[in-house]
């Protein structure tokens, strides 16, 4: 299919993504892995203006705790204004969720 998934992908302005998903050129999917809950919507927030400056449109938080990180908050909103779609994905859930994903592009 063309892809290409790129560990500790480094931006142009020298930030890391932990796994970038790539199709050629075209930045597809970047994937932070976070496993703490302390200043996690900070983090989101760093994570999605790094993916947002890298070219990335999809970014998602590989979170393994059962509360939501977003709800309540003006961090995805904000991210969404950039163009930037998080998602808050369970480390048990991202083969599935990875397949289906990828069946859509």
């Amino acid at each position: 299919m063309g892809f290409k998934a790129l560990k500790e992908f480094s931006t142009k302005d020298n930030a890391r993504i932990d796994l970038a998903v790539l199709r050629g050129d075209e930045e597809i999917l970047a994937i932070e892995f976070e496993n703490s809950y302390k200043w996690i919507k900070q983090r989101i927030l760093y994570n999605g203006i790094k993916a947002h400056r890298a070219g990335f449109k999809h970014l998602w938080v590989v979170y393994p705790f059962r509360n939501d990180p977003l709800r309540k908050s003006w961090v995805e909103e904000y991210l969404k204004e950039l163009g930037v779609e998080v998602e808050i994905v369970s480390p048990e859930g991202i083969g599935k969720k990875f397949r289906e994903f990828l069946s859509l592009i």
